[in-house]
């Protein structure tokens, strides 16, 4: 009875012991916050935390009881944040480095460190709620660098949220949720091949330019031909030792061979360049872009798929304005791909999201007041110009004015009060066919009679809205999906010369966006930065966190 009795007495000691640790745990963890959630403060231990607030509220529906008791688990999820460098983000922005530090110190002491072991807890959920936010919206808040954005955010249920992170702590899972919440279009995961790939070359090989003295033409001879050899074989455009390279080793003359042209023309192609086989200054300047900005580039571009992710339909027109091309995904896949002309440096066409309604058959063009300074003159150097071009003068009400009574040399865009309106025709400005996506910025995409322009690389030449290489065939793709619609219907349209709108059974969501790299046949392409919008979110991503211009704390996404 006494030994019953002393088994008893030491069991209710050993729970008494466990209650009173946990109680301690719980007062740590709620002095921890608290400050936090009043504002008073923004850090634990010197360590600034990144969404105070939504940590609070985490533990206070707790009841301050920890989330990360098994702590050889919690072990495993320093791998997942370390692994936010693969993504193009930073582990250090999620407290990687601190918390490798407290493990280490917690483990030596068998985790008798009350303090250390509540700070460690606190930090490890917020990095992994960061995290998490960051992969699903990214790190960046877009609308903050443009105030065209309107893409939407996820935004979810703090309760429903939460429950779903204890139900993934419980099962293990919480790696394979926080994985689950990368963006799902293919080309994001091809670019992350590629991060790897150019961090390696940028670990493997000091980078030196190459000197740039002169054009280098097929079968010429150039000392700067090795070194160009050289690099092609780094970046993988040569898989073996080129003739020139082999002449080097006898200290023959350097000769720009057929097997370095036929890398070269590839490697033009891959980055924007006229892939004609001859080295210039722009081929040379590509060629002499570090492994370390590729790295950043591609970094960015990972961000900017990240910003597209929430709600992301099966079927959606993604206008990449940086690539000059608009891209047709049905069923989550790529279905056509065209060319296209963008706006100007001055004229800038804006990022943003609508839903493509209807095509314009046979279009007039009400040539907006910004630019009709650019007909006036014409007029004044030929009065038969809008005879030619079939223009006409109306009044804002649409009725007609006799042009011959105006002094156009007196005109100009602020005195200048009608408008001019290009009739339906071959000359047309905006073609055969445009496309309307209701905005605020008079952006649509549209036809245009001067073909020329597409055998350029660099295609900015627009006052904002977007031509489109091929518009009959994206025309018929998108009324494809119409009930009774047929090729024949749209070639009839066109031929009765009048103006028609022909609206879609379901409108089209369309992307405009801006990617400088990306992935094109399965293999990386990089693209002039047009518009010079690469540096700002260069800085930006790689701003610390708690200072950077970031997507709302309040978005706690799912981890399901």
């Amino acid at each position: 009875m006494q030994r019953f009795s002393g088994l008893k007495l030491g069991l209710l000691l050993f729970i008494n012991l466990v209650s009173t640790a946990c109680l301690a745990s719980t007062q740590q963890l709620e002095a921890l916050l608290e400050p936090l959630s009043i504002g008073e403060r923004a850090n634990v231990d010197n360590t600034q935390i990144i969404n105070a607030k939504l940590l609070s509220r985490v533990y206070h529906v707790r009841q301050y009881q920890a989330l990360w008791e098994d702590k050889g688990y919690a072990a495993t999820l320093l791998d997942v944040i370390k692994s936010a460098d693969e993504e193009g983000l930073t582990k250090e922005d999620y407290h990687y480095p601190k918390l490798v530090e407290l493990y280490q110190q917690l483990s030596a002491s068998n985790w008798q460190d009350e303090y250390r072991s509540s700070v460690f807890e606190v930090l490890l959920t917020d990095g992994i709620i960061t995290y998490a936010i960051h992969l699903l919206n990214g790190k960046v808040n877009p609308s903050m660098l443009g105030k065209t954005w309107n893409y939407d955010e996820a935004h979810l249920d703090f309760d429903t949220t939460l429950k779903q992170l204890e139900a993934h702590i419980k099962t293990r899972t919480v790696a394979e949720a926080i994985k689950g919440l990368a963006p799902k279009i293919t080309p994001y995961h091809q670019l992350k091949q590629y991060l790897a790939r150019y961090k390696d070359l940028a670990a493997r090989y000091p980078f030196t330019p190459i000197p740039y003295t002169e054009v280098i033409k097929p079968g010429s001879t150039s000392p700067s031909v090795q070194s160009i050899a050289t690099r092609l074989k780094e970046l993988g455009y040569l898989a073996a030792s080129s003739p020139a390279e082999n002449s080097a080793a006898v200290n023959a003359p350097l000769i720009y061979d057929n097997i370095l042209e036929a890398a070269i023309r590839q490697f033009q192609a891959d980055h924007s360049l006229k892939a004609d086989g001859v080295i210039g200054a722009g081929t040379m300047a590509a060629l002499n872009v570090p492994y370390a900005q590729r790295v950043e580039q591609i970094r960015i571009n990972l961000e900017r798929a990240r910003w597209l992710s929430a709600n992301l339909p099966a079927n959606y027109l993604l206008v990449n304005l940086a690539g000059y091309e608009l891209l047709l995904f049905k069923d989550n896949n790529l279905n056509w791909r065209t060319d296209i002309i963008i706006g100007k440096i001055d004229a800038k066409t804006p990022l943003f999201k609508s839903k493509l309604k209807y095509v314009v058959v046979n279009p007039t063009w009400t040539v907006p007041n910004s630019i009709s300074t650019e007909i006036i003159n014409h007029l004044r150097k030929d009065p038969d110009y809008l005879h030619k071009k079939h223009f006409k003068v109306v009044e804002s009400s649409g009725t007609p004015v006799d042009a011959s009574g105006i002094d156009w040399h007196s005109m100009t865009r602020k005195n200048f009060p009608y408008w001019f309106v290009q009739e339906p025709g071959a000359d047309n400005s905006l073609g055969l066919v445009k496309f309307i996506f209701p905005n605020q910025y008079s952006i649509y995409l549209h036809d245009t009679p001067s073909k020329n322009l597409f055998d350029k690389t660099d295609r900015a030449f627009s006052h904002g809205c977007i031509r489109v290489k091929d518009p009959l065939v994206l025309a018929d793709k998108l009324l494809s999906a119409n009930a009774n619609w047929s090729s024949e219907t749209l070639n009839n349209k066109l031929a009765e010369g009048k103006t028609e709108n022909l609206f879609l059974d379901e409108p089209l969501d369309i992307l405009i966006m801006y990617w400088t790299a990306t992935i094109k046949n399965g293999k990386i392409k990089f693209y002039n930065d047009v518009y010079t919008r690469d540096p700002v979110l260069i800085e930006a991503l790689n701003r610390p966190t708690y200072e950077g211009v970031l997507a709302d704390d309040g978005l706690l996404n799912t981890l399901d």
